[in-house]
């Protein structure tokens, strides 16, 4: 056997623990005076507690605790049943259809009168075109076609064209290659367009020919007071002749209104 002694190493304690003192009151002194009377004085009461001790914690539910509260609630509430049409004996479809609704002879007649009350109470606005010149006609006429060599002899509509309006130009003739132009404009001479007339076949009387022309109001020259003003430009081999209603401008003026007349 090993002579070293082999022992159980216990480490120092130093530090871990905390020694406290408490005196004993007067009376067990003397209690214990009287029954150690050998002992020359009291000994004092020792105790050893941990330097640091373990803080309780409050400890959660448990699962058989939330268990049982949902059993609780969940046997307050009333019983769900879930069923469907088919276990009854029902459809588990629903069809509709709808057919074509047939109105009868009174109905219609109802709403034709519903119509006709409307269309009274809203009337569509047309237009009327009105020229701002007299045209000349007779012996004034002859002698202002003597004197310039062009004038305007009339205005009239054109049918189904409420927008439309004709002119004939007499024009003297002294010239047998002649044309002549008329010059238009719907915004006041800032801009302007030349539009050829035609000749009118037989329309020569020995001393003057006519030519025709045709003129329309469009958009956005279609509200009301709209104004188209236009001169004429006779050409020939002998020069060039203007007529312009004695410097006025031939013009016509677009009205709205509910009938139509010229």
């Amino acid at each position: 056997m090993a002579q070293g002694n082999n022992f159980l190493t216990i480490p120092e304690q130093e530090g871990l623990f905390t020694t406290t003192k408490s005196e004993r009151s007067g009376e067990d002194r003397n209690n214990c005076l009287g029954e150690d009377e050998d002992d020359d004085e009291a000994e004092d009461d020792v105790r050893i507690i941990p330097r640091s001790s373990p803080i309780p914690r409050k400890r959660g539910h448990s699962i058989n605790d939330e268990t049982a509260e949902y059993m609780r609630i969940r046997l307050v509430l009333p019983p769900r049943r879930v069923s469907f049409a088919d276990t009854t004996g029902a459809d588990l479809v629903d069809v509709r259809e709808f057919v074509p609704f047939d109105s009868d002879d009174e109905d219609d007649a109802r709403w034709e009168e519903e119509e006709t009350k409307y269309h009274e109470a809203y009337r569509e606005p047309v237009y009327r075109l009105c020229p701002e010149f007299q045209p000349l006609t007779g012996t004034d006429l002859l002698l202002a076609v003597r004197t310039n060599k062009v004038e305007v002899e009339s205005l009239t509509p054109v049918p189904d064209e409420p927008l439309s309006f004709e002119g004939l130009i007499r024009v003297l003739n002294i010239s047998f290659h002649k044309s002549v132009y008329v010059r238009s404009t719907m915004d006041g001479w800032i801009t302007y367009f030349d539009y050829p007339a035609d000749y009118v076949q037989g329309s020569n009387d020995g001393e003057t020919d006519k030519f025709s022309f045709r003129l329309s109001f469009a958009e956005p020259y279609l509200f009301n007071g709209a104004r188209i003003d236009f001169v004429v430009r006779y050409k020939t081999s002998d020069g060039e002749f203007w007529a312009n209603n004695s410097g006025r401008n031939y013009s016509v003026t677009l009205l709205k209104c509910h009938f139509q007349s010229w």
